[in-house]
């Protein structure tokens, strides 16, 4: 959602720059070219989060504009993400509230043409201003269609040079607009991609596993089996054997079931990112805080209960933190590991003493729910200075 300038301008090292407008002596093949330069950038980048970012800076920058924001809709006619330039870190949090899509915002998500003006207050749509939000005036947007599809829209407000955007502004940032589609989609598409890698690749080890590697051990087993009954065998050498038979029929039943792990863990790794989906939405719904999710492709060793005590916990902490924490950030990452599935949530909110809390709330439902299986709840946290859960589910290595 919202960034700083230091976090864009992180984001963009790798990405031209874009050109001036027309009135800098660049001719309009100058323009294209460097656009052409900063649009072969981002479409080279296939993080979804990072293309919606620079897109806002080059949009910014191609127009001389000293604001400049990409959002992207929801389900339910509002925004769901809001990526901006220009905007300092004092200026958001001064806002009461981000913008939730309504006004000129919300039309842009609706209405496939450009809207400019020259003073965006005189116009009727011109409402949604939250106290302390930045002064603007002029005002460019283009909407972001792909398809028939509303993927986002630009947002432009008040040159650098105090004069308004002009027609060529307006190509300019629609020509951007029509780029901007194929790299979003592309971004989306390797998203897809990838975790559809992760169920494929499974499969194919399942596979080989069954029809290869068992049958072959299974073979090997029988000619054990054979050597036994061909002659009589001195009574050591019969015992080796008979071990031997034995070692690999564990081991054909360890490869057994870690096959049928493996396709567990494709069917709980897509409902866990089905759940996370609609959780997340649901969090940017209420919440005006950024919320920045890094969830590791294909958990081998998710079960109905650690399943469901993830998303329980995320559930919880995403609740209190937007109904208690008033954070403008909040970081969740899942990851599995050898011996544990690990799930932190930080926040840079209010905080709160840890000891203090009330026997009776959810935190306390939170750790029963983990100790049930083994696992353990961590919370760092101090009056001003953010919170930090930490989930540690073990995985059993018997």
């Amino acid at each position: 959602m919202l960034h700083s300038d230091e976090d864009q301008e992180q984001a963009m090292t790798n990405v031209p720059p874009a050109p001036h407008p027309p009135d800098r002596e660049l001719s309009k093949n100058a323009e294209l070219d460097a656009l052409s330069d900063a649009i072969r950038a981002i479409t080279g980048d296939l993080s979804l989060d990072n293309v919606l970012r620079r897109l806002a800076r080059i949009a910014a920058t191609l127009v001389n504009a000293r604001y400049a924001a990409l959002g992207v809709p929801d389900s339910q006619g509002g925004l769901k993400n809001f990526f901006t330039y220009g905007m300092t870190e004092k200026q958001i949090a001064a806002m009461d509230h981000l913008p939730h899509g309504s006004g000129l915002l919300g039309t842009l998500l609706v209405e496939t043409e450009p809207i400019r003006l020259e003073n965006m207050r005189s116009d009727a749509r011109s409402v949604g201003f939250c106290l302390n939000h930045p002064p603007m005036t002029s005002f460019l947007g283009v909407p972001i269609i792909s398809k028939g599809q509303h993927l986002g829209s630009l947002y432009l407000s008040d040159r650098l040079d105090g004069q308004p955007f002009n027609a060529e502004d307006e190509r300019l940032i629609a020509l951007l607009a029509g780029h901007a589609a194929a790299a979003i989609e592309n971004a989306r598409l390797s998203e897809q991609l990838r975790r559809l890698a992760v169920v494929e690749e499974r499969d194919r080890i399942a596979m080989e596993l069954h029809d290869g590697i068992i049958q072959s051990i299974y073979a090997i087993g029988l000619k054990l089996e054979l050597v036994r009954t061909v002659e009589p065998l001195a009574p050591e050498l019969d015992s080796q054997l008979i071990n031997a038979t034995q070692g690999l029929n564990r081991v054909i039943e360890d490869l057994r079931r870690y096959i049928q792990n493996l396709k567990r863990g494709v069917d709980y790794s897509v409902a866990l990112q089905n759940e996370l989906t609609e959780i997340s939405d649901s969090f940017r719904a209420v919440s005006a805080a950024r919320l920045v999710m890094n969830v590791a492709p294909g958990f081998t060793h998710l079960s109905d209960e650690r399943l469901n005590t993830v998303i329980q916990v995320v559930r919880e902490t995403l609740s209190n933190i937007t109904r208690h924490a008033d954070a403008s950030e909040v970081d969740l990452e899942l990851h599995e590991s050898l011996t544990a599935i690990t799930l932190i949530i930080a926040d840079n909110g209010v905080g709160f003493d840890p000891t203090a809390i009330s026997s009776g709330n959810g935190l306390r439902n939170m750790r029963r729910r983990a100790e049930r299986i083994s696992g353990l709840i961590d919370i760092v946290s101090t009056p001003g200075h953010g919170s930090t859960l930490t989930l540690r589910l073990p995985i059993d290595q018997s």
